[in-house]
């Protein structure tokens, strides 16, 4: 083979940063196995720009989903480091199951990574004014729920309650925001449409009740319920083709938006089913952060 010897002066143009992973950061602790003997690290993964500075950036919390039955923290973090390279400490979180703890748990425990990470914002050198939560799927459905919750201190247990748990912006894919749009010919509570139960038991699992029973309980399961004028702006995409959440709940869901005059950019992405790649694009990537940057200088 011939020899290869080459020697180049050359001038790289940084456009983006290398990042680090610090993965398993424990931010809580829940009560786990019944009947509440023992109790289980909530953890976190943790994205960086690369290097050590005295900058302060914006926060990015995401959310997996899995139908409330199972999570997978780990999933996004490659997709996620498109975000930590634009300059965003970019955190992905569990949050306790259904077989383990009813609504509104799993929103409580988003609440408390957010307080968590504030509490340490000089450590990962984080802007406690400028964070966002996201999620897709069921995690789309409890992003949207802590996003409308700010300040609703029946929501806030556990550590750092000297901390807001506030968040300045959502993001949803696909995430049902209403856990199944009620059938036409069902009854609504106050015109929040209830949850929708099926053969599958599910849904009364992550409730903990059924909720045609309690239809005012329910109601306040369901993001519709918490919109109003002081509500945080709505980064929304959806896929046509979703077979498994109706798509038909967002729509529904931002014209409540804008009934409110909440700021709200909703995509309708053609063709796409649950989980599709196209929300995983660049282009999708560059949208939310655009949508970002104005919420920000705002």
């Amino acid at each position: 083979m011939q020899k290869l010897q080459t020697k180049r002066e050359l001038s790289v143009t940084v456009k983006e940063q290398p990042v680090t992973l610090i993965s398993g950061i424990t931010f809580a602790q829940v009560p786990y196995w019944f009947p509440f003997y023992n109790y289980r690290d909530l953890k976190l993964d943790l994205l960086l720009p690369f290097g050590r500075s005295n900058e302060k950036r914006p926060l990015l919390v995401w959310i997996c989903g899995g139908g409330f039955v199972t999570m997978e923290r780990s999933a996004y973090i490659p997709w996620l480091s498109w975000f930590a390279k634009k300059g965003y400490v970019t955190a992905s979180i569990e949050y306790r199951l259904s077989n383990s703890a009813h609504f509104p748990a799993p929103v409580e425990d988003a609440k408390k990574a957010i307080r968590y990470l504030r509490a340490h914002a000089d450590e990962y050198g984080i802007d406690p004014a400028k964070v966002v939560i996201g999620g897709e799927s069921a995690g789309g459905n409890l992003a949207s729920m802590t996003g409308v919750t700010n300040g609703l201190a029946e929501f806030e247990k556990g550590e750092h309650l000297e901390q807001s748990s506030s968040v300045s912006a959502v993001i949803n894919y696909y995430g049902p925001t209403s856990l199944g749009k009620a059938k036409r010919d069902e009854k609504s509570f106050d015109g929040v449409p209830l949850p929708e139960t099926t053969a599958s038991s599910s849904l009364i699992q992550y409730l903990g009740f059924h909720p045609g029973e309690e239809p005012e309980r329910a109601a306040k399961s369901t993001a519709q319920y918490y919109i109003n004028q002081d509500t945080v702006p709505f980064f929304m995409a959806h896929g046509t083709a979703d077979s498994l959440v109706d798509i038909s709940a967002s729509d529904d869901f931002y014209n409540v938006l804008v009934q409110n005059h909440v700021p709200v950019e909703y995509y309708r992405i053609q063709g796409a089913g649950h989980m599709g790649m196209e929300f995983y694009q660049d282009e999708m990537c560059q949208r939310i952060h655009d949508f970002l940057e104005k919420v920000f200088a705002g």
